[in-house]
Formats: structure tokens, sequence, C-alpha cells
């Protein structure tokens, strides 16, 4: 009899769950100082309490912090409502179909119960990301004179977090409103400021990779798929630069794997796999097949080549195109029209590179979109692939990846420290993101509550009502969306039930 291990962990989990009822039951939790909340075991106490006083000492410093990351809070609140406000749009216009991506358990952050996302990373991040956050709101607390009755641990199986537990009487009666802002916006500044640290140091440690070219594609019995190239002509190579710098045309070709060396002839250059209807390249003859090695009388002999080339065409420029099809070699001429992604001339192809029936892949292309974020950083559609990149397809630098780069330092813990800063930036990230809902009990509504009782009070008259009725309402609507987003994906699902 054999049992998957999801049924394992659900029994392991059950059982854990029972235990702690039962300890809850005969008294024993209580009598260690210790509750539950569900499966969640809720551990108080008054050590560490010193350590916060010490911690809260640069009272200057702390103020200053979260007064400056405030405006940060309700910039992120705005993107979180628009993101939430465009998903029940799409949702209603076109609902995606069942995915991994909308399954109930893979929507829950949640170690082991997420599939999408590594368990001990994901792990990591929330530890870190749960500890700074609740430590924050504690220390800020400590800066503003409201005191912290206990510290503790979350546990659920294992530490998933830390918790501070303020006096909640003092802090609604001794506190002004900028302090209650300044303590509730803590926690997401904190998280924004690590996961801004751990970014940079990510960014930082890519520079100690060293990329590699590897064999994406072959119709070469003798070589295979996912081998690593060392080296063309005698030439060392990891980026396309390197392979068109290293590629001679109609010679032999010695390529030097992690498998062996192998000598190829035949044709190198980029192969027409697509034609755009209408363009020049369609209209002067040119086939899906053909394989373009030359232009003029510059050789294109991979992808990085021709699109050097192409980038400094203009529109109107009449092109000698070389190709090979079907054991022949010829000239096609060609006027290049304007391109319709950039200033340049355009041919009207899609084209992958061709080595004699290979095609190279450049781990140099992820790690430049990698260092590249940065600049994507400065469009809303570059948050919003930040805030979706694990989703995308990229988990760090785990599994197969590692094959295909060299650290210059640390050897493979440079895989498992630059994967561990991914999964901190982006866990402490998203986080902060989802803390900024202006939604009770969520940072972000206890934030919009505060400001708008603080801005009726400017227009001489109460708030308090009209606060809680906006955040009371906007908590309705976002966390209705947020179901929605997982149930009507699944309804179809659902009804074959």
């Amino acid at each position: 009899m054999s049992f998957s291990l999801e049924g394992i962990a659900i029994v392991v989990f059950v059982v854990y769950w029972m235990s702690i009822e039962y300890l809850r039951s005969k008294g024993i939790l209580e009598k260690h100082g210790i509750s539950n909340y569900g499966p969640v075991l809720i551990v108080r106490s008054k050590k560490g309490l010193g350590l916060l006083e010490k911690l809260s000492k640069p009272k200057k410093f702390w103020r200053v912090l979260s007064t400056i990351g405030i405006p940060f809070v309700f910039a992120g609140m705005a993107f979180m409502f628009a993101l939430i406000i465009l998903m029940d749009v799409m949702m209603i216009k076109s609902p995606p179909p069942p995915s991994p991506v909308t399954s109930p358990r893979n929507v829950l952050l949640i170690p082991w119960i997420n599939t999408l996302f590594p368990p001990l990373y994901l792990l990591l991040g929330l530890v870190v990301t749960l500890i700074v956050h609740e430590f924050s709101h504690a220390i800020l607390c400590r800066v503003e004179g409201i005191r912290v009755k206990a510290l503790g641990l979350l546990m659920l199986l294992v530490p998933i977090g830390g918790f501070a537990e303020p006096d909640e009487e003092e802090l609604e009666k001794k506190a002004s409103r900028i302090q209650k802002v300044r303590i509730f916006s803590a926690g997401v500044i904190s998280n924004f400021s690590v996961a801004l640290i751990s970014f940079v140091l990510f960014l930082f440690l890519l520079n100690f990779l060293q990329p590699v070219v590897f064999v994406a594609y072959s119709n070469n019995k003798s070589i295979q798929a996912g081998e690593i190239v060392y080296s063309i002509n005698g030439i060392n190579v990891s980026t396309p630069a390197d392979v068109a710098k290293a590629l001679e045309l109609n010679k032999i070709i010695v390529l030097k794997t992690d498998k062996g060396v192998y000598r190829l002839s035949g044709v190198c250059g980029v192969k027409v796999v697509g034609l755009y209807k209408n363009y020049p390249a369609e209209k002067s003859g040119i086939k899906t097949g053909m394989i373009i090695y030359m232009i003029n009388n510059t050789p294109t002999p991979n992808l990085y080549a021709f699109e050097k080339y192409m980038s400094k065409t203009k529109p109107g420029e009449v092109l000698k195109i070389h190709v090979y099809y079907k054991g022949v070699r010829k000239i096609i001429y060609v006027k290049l029209t304007k391109s319709p992604y950039s200033n340049s001339g355009f041919l009207g192809v899609e084209v992958y590179g061709y080595i004699s029936g290979l095609e190279f892949g450049y781990s140099s292309v992820l790690l430049e979109e990698l260092k590249n974020m940065p600049n994507n950083l400065k469009t809303v559609r570059g948050w919003l692939f930040f805030v979706a990149m694990p989703l995308m397809g990229f988990k760090g630098f785990t599994g197969n990846l590692t094959k295909y780069f060299k650290p210059k330092i640390l050897g493979n813990n440079l895989f498992i420290v630059l994967t561990s800063l991914y999964w901190i930036c982006w866990v402490n990230f998203y986080v902060g993101l989802f803390n900024c809902l202006p939604a009770i009990p969520l940072d972000g509504g206890r934030v919009l509550y505060e400001f708008i009782v603080w801005l009726a009070s400017k227009f001489g008259f109460s708030g308090e009502k009209i606060a809680g009725y906006i955040v009371k309402y906007l908590a309705y609507l976002i966390f209705v969306s947020l179901a929605l987003s997982v149930i009507i994906p699944n309804i179809s699902y659902i009804k074959t039930f």
C-alpha cells in the first residue's frame, strides 16, 4: 500500500491540530502561556522586551524613517486598489480558465500547501517578513511611548513568524493621530525597506555569475539538447557576442561541450521560421526554412549578429540577403520598410539561430533581464511584472537552472544566497503591498481610517463614522474581489462535482 506525499502531509497536519485541541482542552497550553487560533500556536513571552527597548533608542531615526515612508504606504494603497479593480474587470470580461495560479491552495503563501513556490525559500521569506513587520510595529510603539505587553512566536508545525502585542488601550487613548499612523505604517515601511536592501544585494551578487552557452535544440544525433558549450573554434564562449565572433562561415566548426568535442560542417545563420504578411521579406521571395547567413558583406552567423546588423539599417534601404535553402545558396534583394518597433529598417521575418543544425541558448539573456529590472521599474508594467515575477516562471537559481551559470565566488552556495535574497525581497514586497490595501484589519485600512478622520477634522466635523463606513465597505469590496478571483476561474471545475 503506497501513500502520496500530499496524503502523508494531510495526516500529519490533522494529528498535529488534534493534539493542539487536546492540550488546549486540558488547560496545558494556557498553563505555559500558549494560546491557539485554529492550528496556529501563539507563544507569548516577556523575554526580548529588553532588546526591544534598546532597538527603539534612536527615536528620532525611527520617527523620521516612518514619516518618510508614509507616502509610500499611500502609493502602495493606490497601486493595490487599482490592481483589485483591474482584476475585477478582467474577471467579468474574460474569466481565466482553472490553472495552478488560480488554485485556492496556491493563493495562500503557505509553504508545502502552495505548490507554485519552493517551500523552504518561501518559509524563509515569510519568517523574515513577519518578524520584520511585527517588530517594526513594536519598535514604533516604544518610540511613541506605548507599552508592548509581550513578544511571541507563531507556530504552524514549524515557526512561521513573530509578533509583538502592544497595549491596545494605551494605543487608543495616549497616541495622537500622527503617532498612530506612524505605528500602523511601520510594518509596511520596514517590509519595503528589507525588500529594497535584499534587491540591491541580489543585483550586486548577480555580477558574480558567469553565464554559459548551451544547446537548446539539436537535430544532430551526436549532440544532445542541454549540453554546455565551452568553446567554438578554440574561442571560449559565454554570450551571443562571443559566439558571433567565434563562428567562421563555410568552414568546419569545432565545438567543445561538457560531453565532448564535435566537428561540424554546414551553414551558420538565422533560420526563417515565420513571415510577416505583405512585408518586404515575403514580397521579395524569402521563404520559411531559408537560412540567412550574410547581409551585404557582413556575416550573420547567429541571432545576435543578425539583430545587431538590422538595428543599424534604415527604411528604404536595399539589402543583399544571402540565403541557403535546400542545399543551394542564392542572393535575394530586399527593400526595407520602417520597423513597427523602432526607427530602423524592417525585413518582416521571424528567425532563430541556426548553427549546423543546432540552436543555442544563452543564460546571459536571463542575467541581463534580471540586471535590467531597476530600469523596468520606471513603468507601471514593470511593477506589475515584478509583483507577478515568481508566477511568470523565475523562482530563483534552483534545480536545473544552476547548471547554466558558473559562480565566481562561494561555489554553489552563491545560488543559495541569491535565491534566499530573491525570496526575502519578493515576499517582503508582496506582503508589504498586500498590507497597504485599504481594508481593516490590514495596516492600510487603519492608516486610511486615521487619515479620513484627520481630514474631516480640518473641515470642522467628526469623521469617525464616515471613516468607519468607508474602510468597512472597502474591506467588503476587496475581500469579495479576492474570493471571486479564486471562485470564478474554478466555476467550471466546481460544476463537475
